[in-house]
């Protein structure tokens, strides 16, 4: 079996049409491209047709809880029930507190929306980590990745018991945090991410680092690159595996 590189969180509809052509013609890394509105999760379903290493995720992100009307909310629920992945979705009690309450309605609607089948939920929860995690673990979500996880350590457990997974974003590349996250995490619940197109402290977000990633993480588990390779890429299709019908 060819292991691929895997980019698991990565926001494809805000790419060029000539980017996206390029990520979609590589035969070497597999992407799951995240939505953040109605519109963007048209856009992705689309591309997931014309790319065969596209994953689609279709989801209203907490940034945009003040911003969705309702007849796009219930256009939105209605993608979820047919699709095999929802994202971004969650809760952000660091960038955008004033509409957690809002949030919280919205991602509560989601997961029980996406609780009615087999669904992988794409999961931002920065400054929510406990919230999410205490929503998640009451529904009958089976499948979730918690993008760039940078939460406390001591939740690595509950997320592993869980069944979930964790973002490892190339922002490791300059944020000691995600370091640190991956010192601490098991491999066997780590998938690998840019969040791209991204900037972040001056570095430049893009699947193209996913490979130097590969390497870093290897370093800090003082592994092989090889190794780091493979257990990600079988976590990946743990994912599809618990996921696509």
């Amino acid at each position: 079996m060819r292991k691929k590189y895997v980019d698991s969180h990565i926001h494809l509809n805000d790419y060029s049409e000539d980017r996206i052509h390029d990520l979609c013609s590589r035969d070497n890394i597999e992407l799951i491209t995240v939505s953040e509105d109605l519109r963007s999760s048209l856009i992705n379903l689309s591309l997931e047709k014309k790319c065969p290493n596209v994953k689609a995720a279709v989801g209203i992100h907490p940034w945009n809880a003040d911003k969705v009307v309702l007849d796009e909310l219930i256009k939105v629920m209605e993608l979820v029930s047919s699709v095999s992945f929802v994202g971004e979705v969650g809760l952000d009690k660091r960038f955008t507190p004033e509409t957690f309450d809002l949030q919280l309605k919205i991602f509560g609607d989601l997961v029980s929306q996406a609780s009615s089948g087999k669904k992988a939920l794409l999961i931002h929860a920065a400054g929510a980590w406990r919230e999410v995690l205490e929503i998640l673990s009451r529904s009958p979500v089976e499948v979730a990745v918690f993008h760039w996880y940078t939460g406390p350590l001591e939740y690595l457990k509950d997320i592993r018991e869980l069944g979930y997974f964790i973002g490892v974003n190339v922002s490791l590349l300059k944020q000691p945090k995600m370091r640190e996250v991956v010192k601490q995490a098991p491999l066997d619940i780590m998938l690998t991410e840019s969040d791209g197109p991204y900037e972040y402290r001056g570095l430049r977000l893009e699947p193209d680092l996913i490979p130097v990633l590969i390497d870093e993480i290897a370093v800090i588990k003082k592994v092989s690159s090889e190794e780091v390779l493979t257990v990600i890429y079988n976590n990946y299709l743990n994912l599809l595996n618990r996921v696509l019908k």
